[in-house]
């Protein structure tokens, strides 16, 4: 695959298309999530985000807006308030939806690639 390129800017030109490796990404330090964060798209209007995530963080969190996660490396323990507790591992996914409040525990390696979907801008990457 060619070099990696961004787009922050929500542009919709085609010389803008987003597309790399999910660990060829500029990454910067994510300290909520004891980790790093590689941000490959932002819409425009910032409802919509994808990127890359290192994180090593036990926390819990109600979302603020809808997430779409693929793990890359390592896992993740997930227990979803009045719902299910399970680990994702390498291949797994799962969506989570605005409102719901989930306690996470990661593993030291833990990577994976998300995208958000908000409908106000995204502010929790």
């Amino acid at each position: 695959m060619p070099k990696s390129q961004s787009n922050l800017t929500g542009s919709d030109k085609p010389n803008t298309v987003a597309y790399g490796k999910w660990d060829s990404f500029s990454w910067e330090p994510f300290p909520e999530w004891e980790g790093t964060k590689a941000i490959m798209f932002r819409s425009s209007d910032g409802k919509r985000v994808a990127g890359a995530f290192r994180e090593s963080a036990t926390a819990s969190m109600t979302y603020t807006c809808d997430e779409f996660t693929y793990v890359t490396a390592g896992w993740i323990k997930a227990h979803v308030h009045g719902g299910d507790t399970f680990t994702l591992k390498v291949g797994d996914c799962v969506y989570f939806t605005k409102g719901q409040t989930v306690d996470f525990e990661c593993s030291k390696d833990y990577a994976n690639v998300s995208a958000f979907f908000g409908t106000e801008p995204v502010t929790i990457v």
